[in-house]
Parts: structure tokens; C-alpha cells; sequence
């Protein structure tokens, strides 16, 4: 039965989706399921986006290069009030689309050679790395009988995983993490003017460490991702730019870890939700690998990723203006059962699994998601061999993370005997 217990009767149940950040998970996945069967395509008035919410619309969207445009991936919901923006100009803040928001003729340029140091040789470099933070945070608080995985775990792991690849000091680590929070609230929350300008001054940090970093690796190269662009570059701007490399590191450093905070805590979520399964995974950890691809596309981190119509478009009957944007609800396009038998059930021996879209599709596909699957495997192996009895806690508040785009639970508290 469908819960919009908290959308005002006058409106369409749909447009909740424009407060998504505010809704359980279980009352986002019913305004979805509304909407793929009575209202694919819907007007949001609050946010001024079009919601689109089946699969096959959503990965023509995401395909379309020469109807759709990525440029506003990373804008903000809301316009930042001027005094924000001053700040910004201010600080040098000027960072330029790069990889999933750049629609210039460079991106493939840039993407083809980010890739090549994104390679999964370096990925299996970081295998030994990661069971040890995994193991290491387990053996912490193994003892109590009880742990918030989110702050415990989950919340770190990701990103000292992603800055030991682009060659960051673990001291930096909550440091940067809270510059990454900034961000999320700046980009796809809604603060407050006073809100806005702590987190732009975060923003403007954050920007300022990026480029001392790339300056260290000039001089000093390290066994990092940063030293492995510079080497590809080899002085030639016509493969790189010192600019460019500077956006990639800036982008990467923010996109590349809250996502897998969030994977990982929806990950463990699904199975403790349905402990047949995290007892299956238990009980054979071959079943692992399927298991990570139904994690991601029962409930995806990125909730919705945005496009902005480039000429006048029609999507599921529904006339699409040029200049208008879109807001492409991924979570409901991997459960729309026109695309995939049984949606909306949890099936770790699901043989489509895989055929999700929570890393995307098209040119903009996530470049991290081999380390994200990765790093969630790892994590799944190792969490069930060390903690096979691991059930969820009680009485727990499991509302997400307030971001429309982004989503996890804020606090995750697990127990075993």
C-alpha cells in the first residue's frame, strides 16, 4: 500500500518528489511507484524540474547527447544568493566542467586519458589497503555487541580508500569530508543564506588544497593518480593541462567517496532488511558479486541525476520545452518492472542484476564504478566472514541524508551476538 501520509492532499503525490530528501526511504519508493504507473513525467513547481521516472526514458535521456545536456549535473537546486557568490569570486574559486558535468569538446579528451590512470591495475593495487581499513574498523568495536556502520565504518572507509589512490594524508581525511558535506548541502540541499556562505567558504578551501596538491606531485611525483595524470601529460597540454588535472582531482575528491559512503550504507540496509539474504551471502560468499549489483539497483546512492532539454522534446506524451530541466529519478527506473521482472522484491540471485543504471549511461558514465563495485565486494566479504550474526538494531531513525540527489542512511545501527 502506497504511504504519502505527508503529501498535502491538494497536491499530486508526485510533486513530493521536489521534497525527496525529507521523505523514508519506504514513502520515496511509493511516490516512485505512483509515478511510473499514473505520472512518468511530472512538473515539479517547488524546484522547477520535470521528474521523469521510467527506464527506458531515463537511459534515452542519459544517451541523448545532442537533445540533453549534462551541464547542470552539478549546479546548484537553488540559486546561491549573490552575497555567496561574491564569496566565491573572492576566494579564486573557479573551477571548470570537467568529466560529468562538461559538455565542451574537450571532455573526451580529458575522460579518454583520466581513465587510463583510473585503471583497474591500480584498483587491485588498493585491494590489501582496503580489507585492512575494513578489518581494522571491525576489530575497533567488535567488542561492544553494537556500532553505527555509517559513522563507524562506512562514513571513512570510502574516503581514505579514494585518498590513498589521489595520494591525500589520512589526517586530511574528516577535513576534506567535511568540505565534501558543504557540498552536497550547496549543490543539492536547501540552506539558508548564513548556511550557504559557510559552506562556500568550505568550497573555496577545499579548491585551494586541490591546486597545492597538484603543484606538490609537479615537484614531488608519488605512486598516485595525480602523478600518473602528470606523467601521461608529459608537459603536453594537448593531452592534459596542469587545469585540467586540477579539476579532475577537485571533482574526484568530492564525487568519488559520499557516493560509495552511501552505496555501502544502502548496501548493508537491503540485506539486514531482508536477513535471508545477508545469511545466504554468509553462508556462501560466492553469491557476493550478484549481490553487490542488486545492492545498487535496489537502492542506488544517486537518487536522481540532472539534464536540461537543449531543443523542444516529447518524453512519455508529455511536451518537453527547450531550456527546461529534468531531474531523472534512477531508483525508480531500476525497479520499473516494464524494464525488470519483480521490481520492486530484493533478489540477490537475480540474473539481470546488472543491468541497473545507478552508475548512469551514455559518455557520462561514472568513471569510479569499477572501484566502487569493487570496494562494496570487499567490504561484503569481509563484514559476513567477521561478523556473520550482524542483524539490525531496534528502534532506529533510518531517514536518509538530506540531499534530493544523494542518498544513505544518516546513522546505521547494527548488532551480533
Amino acid at each position: 500500500m502506497s504511504d504519502f501520509s505527508n503529501v498535502s492532499p491538494e497536491r499530486c503525490p508526485v510533486t513530493a518528489l521536489s521534497d525527496a530528501f525529507h521523505l523514508s526511504n519506504e514513502q520515496l519508493e511509493a511516490v516512485f511507484r505512483f509515478a511510473r504507473k499514473d505520472s512518468p513525467v511530472t512538473y515539479l513547481p517547488d524546484i522547477d524540474f520535470w521528474a521523469v521516472t521510467r527506464f527506458d526514458d531515463i537511459k534515452t535521456i542519459l544517451g541523448d547527447k545532442e537533445r540533453f545536456s549534462s551541464e547542470i549535473t552539478l549546479m546548484p537546486l537553488s540559486p546561491l544568493a549573490p552575497e555567496v557568490q561574491d564569496l566565491l569570486k573572492e576566494r579564486g574559486f573557479s573551477p571548470r566542467p570537467t568529466l560529468s558535468n562538461n559538455e565542451r569538446e574537450d571532455h573526451d579528451r580529458i575522460r579518454k586519458n583520466t581513465q587510463v590512470a583510473f585503471s583497474p591495475v591500480r584498483n587491485k593495487k588498493l585491494e590489501p589497503y582496503i580489507r585492512q581499513l575494513v578489518n581494522e574498523a571491525i576489530d575497533r568495536f567488535e567488542p561492544d555487541k553494537r556500532a553505527d556502520l555509517v559513522k563507524q565504518m562506512v562514513y571513512e572507509l570510502p574516503a581514505l580508500v579514494l585518498f590513498k589512490l589521489l595520494g591525500i594524508p589520512e589526517e586530511d581525511v574528516q577535513q576534506i569530508k567535511m568540505w565534501a558535506d558543504s557540498r552536497l548541502i550547496l549543490s543539492f540541499g536547501r540552506p539558508s543564506v548564513e548556511e550557504q556562505m559557510v559552506a562556500a567558504g568550505h568550497l573555496a578551501d577545499y579548491w585551494d588544497y586541490c591546486l597545492a596538491l597538484v603543484q606538490q606531485r609537479i615537484k614531488s611525483p608519488k605512486d598516485d593518480l595525480p602523478s600518473d595524470l602528470l606523467a601521461i601529460r608529459n608537459g603536453d597540454d594537448s593531452i592534459l593541462t596542469i587545469e585540467d588535472i586540477n579539476n579532475v582531482v577537485f571533482g574526484l575528491l568530492l564525487a568519488g567517496h559520499e557516493t560509495t559512503t552511501n552505496m555501502s550504507g544502502n548496501a548493508i540496509l537491503s540485506l539486514l532488511q531482508h536477513p535471508e539474504s545477508w545469511d545466504a551471502i554468509v553462508a556462501d560468499p560466492d553469491l557476493i558479486p550478484n549481490t553487490v549489483e542488486e545492492c545498487l539497483r535496489f537502492r542506488s546512492s544517486v537518487v536522481a541525476w540532472r539534464r536540461l532539454a537543449k531543443v523542444d522534446v516529447e518524453i512519455a506524451g508529455i511536451n518537453i520545452s527547450a531550456g527546461n530541466r529534468l531531474l531523472c529519478f534512477l531508483p525508480s527506473a531500476n525497479r520499473d518492472e516494464s524494464h525488470v521482472n519483480n521490481g520492486e522484491e530484493f533478489d540477490i540471485y537475480r540474473k539481470d542484476a546488472r543491468s541497473h543504471i545507478s552508475f548512469g549511461f551514455g559518455r557520462h558514465f561514472c568513471l569510479g564504478a569499477p572501484l566502487a563495485r569493487f570496494e562494496l565486494l570487499i567490504l561484503l566479504e569481509e563484514l559476513s566472514k567477521r561478523l556473520p550474526g550482524l542483524r539490525l538494531a531496534n528502534d532506529q531513525d533510518l531517514m536518509p541524508v538530506e540531499a534530493v540527489q544523494f542518498r544513505g542512511p544518516k546513522e546505521l545501527w547494527v548488532e551480533w551476538d
